[in-house]
Formats: structure tokens, sequence, C-alpha cells
């Protein structure tokens, strides 16, 4: 029943293997599935490595590999880390020379043809061949003569092309002589370029060795560079413990948290309670005893998360502060409250103060409008009055009696009245005849003056011709 399945499972694996249209195609899918499922990623790799897919070779050949016996896995193994090591693959070329100088991987010792092999991955400039070739000078192995100093060299050279193990291993063999200047000028050189090629814990091992050992002035000036690298790789511990070396091994005064705050904000960015913790105490000696909400706010951002994450010390600030916070925001709250009523009254009142002018104004102009019509009728009115008492006048008298005996009474009197006396009385004056006249003259004698005519004509006029010549019409 097993081999039933795994035979199936090799038909699916060659037949998913065959759909792909080409080798980097059938290497992505067999880096999809070497973690879950490595035969079938093997069948794909071994199929890109069919098409000289050379990195797939490799890849296939690691998981050929079972132990350092002598087996059909392993012969497969080394045969596709041989076609690799053949296209100049120096991963390939290296496992091959350490099986043959340790005897491992189904292969019987062969120091010379592992040396052979470490010389020329070592001569293209792959470190870990150098440091084979270092590691036989060391021992002596076979026809190798022991040579320490050339062990040093090509340990040397090893770390300089890229052999980061080396450089550690050569570090710490330093380390012992940490406070001569040699020592530590190598130390530096050595795990200075394993934690500039992304060793961070190397960075911070030997960061925290210069803060333990070197004299306090020069702790944070020695580990900036080390503890730097570590924290801008991602790793919090560094970013705290330089603030923290500098903090308290620094005299820069009123400057020394300036210099820390961007280390313990990055270290807080991933919930570093500790460095959350220092933020808040830096926030507290900056802002002092303040009441502003935003202040008190900020504070407490960075207590509440140092205390979420475990560090107890900060949990007893972030209490007190939030309850400081609830306060003056229960203050703020009625402040606003009151503000708006105050506002609204206001407005009501203005609402108020408006309407009333309105309605003040339509009262004024609803008075003037009745005063004007009151006063139009009382115009017309008195024109009626007046139209009416002229009409009855006119009624009841036309027109006046004139009284002419006032003109020719005396004019007929039998004893004239003397004449006043004149300073013509010296003269002699003879009077003229007086007219005569005769009685059925209508002028008595005198002739009729315009005046008279006037008056005449308007003895004639009807009383509405009189009334309408009085009012002009």
């Amino acid at each position: 029943m097993q081999r039933i399945i795994l035979l199936l499972t090799v038909t699916l694996s060659l037949l998913v293997a065959a759909c792909a249209s080409n080798p980097a195609q059938l290497f992505e899918r067999g880096n999809a599935l070497k973690e879950e499922d490595k035969e079938r990623a093997r069948g794909f790799f071994e199929r890109a490595c069919e098409e000289d897919h050379i990195e797939a070779c490799y890849e296939a050949a690691l998981l050929w590999q079972k132990g350092d016996g002598i087996s059909e896995e392993n012969t497969k193994a080394r045969n596709l880390f041989r076609k690799a090591c053949d296209s100049e693959h120096n991963e390939s070329c290296f496992i091959l020379a350490d099986m043959w100088a340790h005897g491992k991987g189904g292969v019987y010792q062969d120091s010379m043809s592992a040396f052979s092999l470490y010389k020329v991955l070592c001569n293209r400039g792959f470190g870990k061949g150098c440091r084979g070739m270092a590691e036989m000078y060391a021992k002596g192995v076979a026809s190798i003569e022991k040579d320490i100093e050339k062990a040093k060299s090509l340990f040397d050279k090893a770390c300089m092309k890229g052999d980061l193990q080396t450089c550690v291993d050569l570090g710490q063999t330093w380390s012992k002589l940490f406070d001569d200047p040699e020592g530590f000028a190598n130390m530096e050189k050595y795990w200075g370029k394993a934690c500039d090629e992304g060793m961070y814990e190397i960075c911070i091992r030997f960061a925290d060795m210069i803060v333990l050992r070197k004299p306090r002035e020069e702790r944070a000036r020695l580990s900036k560079r080390y503890y730097d690298a570590a924290c801008n790789g991602g790793v919090v511990t560094a970013c705290y413990s330089y603030a923290r070396t500098v903090v308290e091994n620094s005299d820069l005064g009123a400057n020394v948290e300036a210099e820390v705050k961007p280390y313990y904000e990055k270290a807080c960015e991933q919930e570093h309670p500790e460095s959350c913790y220092y933020l808040g105490v830096y926030l507290s000696e900056k802002y002092g005893e303040t009441l502003e909400l935003d202040k008190l706010r900020e504070m407490y951002k960075y207590y509440d998360l140092s205390c979420s994450n475990g560090f107890q010390i900060a949990c007893t600030s972030a209490v007190s502060l939030k309850n400081t916070i609830e306060e003056q925001e229960e203050a703020l709250r009625k402040e606003e409250e009151d503000r708006l009523r105050a506002e609204e009254d206001a407005r009501l009142e203005e609402e108020r103060r408006i309407e009333a002018e309105k309605e003040m104004l339509r009262l004024e102009r609803e008075r003037a409008e009745l005063e004007a019509e009151l006063a139009e009728d009382e115009r017309r009115r008195e024109e009626e009055e007046f139209r009416r008492m002229e009409e009855e006048r006119y009624v009841d008298d036309p027109l006046p009696a004139r009284d002419y005996d006032d003109g020719f009474d005396d004019m007929f009197d039998d004893e004239p009245s003397s004449p006043p006396p004149s300073d013509f009385d010296d003269f002699d004056f003879d009077p003229a005849p007086a007219p005569s006249y005769d009685d059925d003259d209508d002028d008595w004698g005198f002739g009729g003056s315009e005046e008279e005519e006037e008056e005449e004509e308007e003895r004639r006029r009807s009383p509405e011709e009189e009334l309408e010549d009085l009012l002009g019409f």
C-alpha cells in the first residue's frame, strides 16, 4: 500500500512538473513546496536541473542528502552537487570538498582532493574555500605541512571574502586580548565586518563588551557604531541599550535626552516596554506638573504601552495620568457645554432682538401708513365740507343784492352839502353846467363804465359758475 501511495505521489509530481513551461517556473514551484512537501519539491528541482538550471541541481541535492553513510540517496545527492560544481556553483563545490575533507556524505576521506577543491574556490574569491585551506594548514593534514602563518593569512582572507563565520571566530579569538590595543583593533576588524554584513547578534555582543570593559567616557562613543547597526537592523534591544549607555555614561547635560529620544522611540514603536517607560519619564521631566490635556495624553501613551507590555513600574504612572486626563476631559466637556449654552443663549437673544426690531419697524410703518390715510381722509373731508358749504351758500343766496343808493342819494339832495374848503375858493371859477338826463335813459345821462359792465356781467352768472370761479376750476 505504501508503495502504491509513493508511486502515485511520484507520478503526480512528474505530471505537475511536466505542466510547467520552463526551468525557472519549475524552480519556483519547487521552492514553494520544499518546506511542506519535500518529495514534490525535489521532483520540480530535478526537472529544472535536467534543463540546466544549476541552482535547482543544488536544491535537489540538498533534498536527497541523508546522513553521512553510503546510500542511494547520498549518491544521487553527490551527482547533483557535482553537476552544479562543474558549472562553478561555489556552494556545491564547497560541500563536495567538505565531504572529502571529513569523510562524510557517503564518501571516504580524501584530504588532497578536498584541498585542491578548496584552493580552486579560494582563488575564485569564495571565502569558505580559503577557510578550508586555512584549517588544513593549521592542522597539517596528509602531505600538507602545518603552517600557522599561512593558516592565519587564509583565515583573514576567508573573512574578507565574505565567510562571516570565520570573521566571528577570529573576533572571538582576539577577544581574549580585549584590553590590549592590538586585540581590540582586531576585534573591531573581524566583528566589525560581521556586524556590518548583518550579523546583528555580534554587533550587540561587541557593543555590550565595550560598555562593560571600556572606561566610562569612551563607552558611548565606541559602542555607538555597533548598537546603531543592530538598531537599524531591527534589533530593538540595541536601540534601548545605546540610549541607556548614553544616559548613564555621558555628560551631555540637557542634550542627553535629545540624543537618546530617537532610540527610545524606535524601540517603543516595536513595543519594547522599557523604552516606552523612559520616553514617558523624559516627557514628564520636560513638561513638569502640567495639566494641558495634549501633553498628559502624550505621557500617558508611553506609560500605558510600557505597562501593557509587562513593565510594572510604568503602571502606577499610567493609572495616575489616566485619572488626571479623565478629570480634565470632564472639565473640558462642562466648559464646552457652558460655551455652547452661552452661544445658544446669545443666538436666541440676537434672534429676539432682530425680531423686535422688525416688529418695531413694521409698527412704525403701519402707523405712518395709518397717519397718512387719516390725513388724506381729513383733507378729503375738509374739501367735501368746504364744497358742501359753498354749494349751500350759493343755493340760498346766489348773488348778494348791490346797494346803488350809496352812490346816488347825495346827488339828488335838495340841498347838497357844502364842499369842503379849497384853495381854489379865491379864484373865480364857473362850474360846468350839470348834465341833463332823460328818465328814459338807462344810464341817467351818464355813460356806463367798463367796471360797471363787468359787475353787470357777474350778476348774470349762475351760482355754479361763481363757485367754480372761487374754487379755481
